[in-house]
């Protein structure tokens, strides 16, 4: 084997050239092709290198060997449709530049999510959620995380001219228990690797698959339950599975804006040894419709009652007039400026899919309206956050994206004061510590600004959220 830097010959099936030290080339596992170290496809097959194969960039290779270990995993498998087909009509080098458009748009769509690309398998890819890095909601980010990838393709899709090209794809998911770390030895070492039934299920559902669509089993099925509405496709029999497994189509996110209001709408347990926190909320709130606001702040664990609280609280208040906003921060929204607060301004306006731009427009301009606010300040403004055009509408904002932030602010926060106006108002925020930096300057400019109103804000969040406003005197 000849070193490409000092062209010394070494021996076969070394990592480093003996006379340089230089990271040898890596020999492609499909066709044996010698390719430079930090390549990233094959110059012989145009085949995606795998974890297989060693890269300049590779950190395993100053990695200690990992532990195998026993996880409960979420898989995806992700398979391009077509890619024969692709191949018989391409050149080879527009092939690769296509295979590469489409394996770094999904990585970006897995990186969102926090998953790890265990394998490229061909054209498909091996997603694991849940390994090396665990979270509380892998299986929800599996299926957010492919439903977000066949958006991505289509997108992709519908930028590519060439009449030779149909971009789509198929996705698998299951959820089981894997042993998971290193597999094999020396150049051979797969990295991270699993072994289990999931994987093997992932890829036969992916078969069952239409293009564009996404199948999960019963196991993903029962953690994402109310969470995403699915079409049952019944027990289906899955080559190499000896047991049938029930398949379902998931066809996008449900109207549940939170894992805990998806389990309220199947029904929930009564509420047991929680009276002396509803006792002090009920009493904030009877302050509260006095004209004096109130911020209940509510810290504690996951799995410690939060929300149930808060339900349970509402509870109490379905007989007294009153109108209520609820903010979900998500962790998947971090990065979306006013997320929470666009999702409930959707909600309030009671926008529909199905609406045409012009018709949201009007349900926006009649709730100003009604709240005696100016539209053309605050209609362009809050329809940039809404994502509608805004321009046939409303006069140009000759401002800049920062001032239009604040445009923005300035008119939730005025919309919320004019609800106090016409009956006392309960803002819910749950999980703040998932806030996001804009809608947490929003939240402050209310509990600064609407001090005398008939105005309770409960913020529910975990101990490493802390409030800039814990030390106000109106809040508890």
């Amino acid at each position: 084997m000849q070193c490409l830097q000092c062209h010394a010959e070494n021996r076969e099936g070394s990592r480093f050239c003996a006379e340089c030290g230089a990271l040898l080339a890596s020999a492609c596992p499909a066709c044996g092709f010698a390719n430079n170290p930090n390549a990233k496809f094959c110059g012989g097959c145009g085949k995606a290198l795998t974890a297989t194969t060693f890269s300049s960039n590779d950190s395993g290779l100053n990695r200690e060997p990992s532990d195998p270990e026993r996880r409960q995993l979420t898989v995806m498998f992700c398979d391009l449709v077509g890619s024969t087909a692709l191949a018989e009509r391409l050149d080879p080098e527009d092939l690769r530049d296509l295979l590469a458009q489409y394996q770094d748009t999904c990585a970006g769509v897995i990186q969102r999510y926090e998953g790890h690309i265990g394998r490229y398998v061909g054209d498909g890819l091996l997603v694991y959620f849940g390994y090396p890095q665990a979270h509380e909601d892998d299986a929800q980010r599996g299926v957010r995380g492919g439903l977000d990838i066949v958006d991505a393709i289509r997108k992709l899709d519908a930028q590519i001219t060439d009449p030779n090209v149909n971009l789509a794809v198929r996705i698998g998911i299951a959820t089981g228990r894997v042993v998971a770390g290193d597999i094999g030895s020396g150049e051979r070492v797969e990295e991270r690797a699993i072994v289990g039934e999931a994987p093997n299920i992932a890829a036969r559902l992916q078969a069952l698959a239409e293009p564009d669509t996404v199948v999960i089993g019963a196991s993903t099925h029962r953690l994402v339950e109310g969470l995403f509405d699915c079409d049952d496709l019944g027990p289906q029999r899955l080559k190499g599975i000896s047991e049938t497994v029930t398949a379902y189509r998931v066809r996008g996110q449900s109207s549940a804006p939170s894992r805990f209001e998806a389990k309220a709408a199947r029904g929930l347990t009564s509420l047991v040894g929680r009276e002396e926190e509803i006792g002090l909320l009920l009493k904030r709130w009877s302050e509260a419709k006095d004209g004096e606001s109130q911020v209940v702040l509510l810290s504690g664990e996951p799995g410690t009652g939060k929300s149930r609280i808060s339900q349970s609280f509402r509870e109490r208040l379905q007989d007294q007039p009153h109108s209520r906003m609820l903010y979900y921060c998500s962790p998947y929204h971090q990065h979306s400026a006013l997320y929470p607060a666009v999702d409930q301004l959707e909600r309030g306006l009671r926008l529909d899919k199905n609406d045409t731009p012009n018709q949201k427009l009007d349900k926006l301009d009649t709730v100003l309206r009604s709240f005696g606010l100016p539209v053309t300040h605050f209609g362009a403004a809050l329809a940039t956050f809404l994502s509608l055009p805004a321009s046939e509408r409303y006069p140009p904002l000759a401002l800049s994206p920062d001032d239009r932030k604040r445009r923005a602010l300035e008119a939730m926060v005025a919309m919320t004061e004019a609800m106090t106006t016409q009956q006392p108002l309960l803002m819910v925020i749950e999980d703040a510590q998932w806030i996001d930096p804009s809608t947490l300057e929003l939240i402050t400019l209310l509990v600064d600004q609407l001090r005398l109103k008939r105005f309770l804000m409960l913020v529910t969040f975990r101990p490493e959220f802390q409030p800039p406003w814990s030390d106000y005197a109106h809040v508890t």
